[in-house]
């Protein structure tokens, strides 16, 4: 999805803990920094997509289970209340 060779790059200005910059300049080159946070954060946005999808397809190989969990306890959600037949006055 992401490749820099052919893609338009763009700057941005972000903000960082003082401590992971540090860190950052110690073990990455200065002329590879931008391509080691590119790698990164793609990294950590492929894995969130991959995440988001695994739970929609699990709600929605389970959702015929849910259904029966909320019709169980609807009975239940509304148990010891009074009936209401109307709105309420003052």
């Amino acid at each position: 999805m992401y490749n820099s060779v052919y893609m338009t790059m763009t700057r941005i200005n972000i903000t960082l803990p003082e401590e992971l910059v540090r860190d950052l300049r110690k073990t990455i080159p200065a002329r590879k920094r931008s391509q080691y946070i590119t790698s990164a954060l793609k990294e950590k946005l492929d894995k969130k997509r991959r995440v988001q999808r695994e739970l929609v397809k699990s709600l929605k190989a389970n959702r015929k289970l849910y259904e029966e969990i909320d019709k169980d306890w609807d009975s239940i959600e509304t148990e010891g209340w009074p009936e209401w037949d109307g709105p309420i006055t003052k």
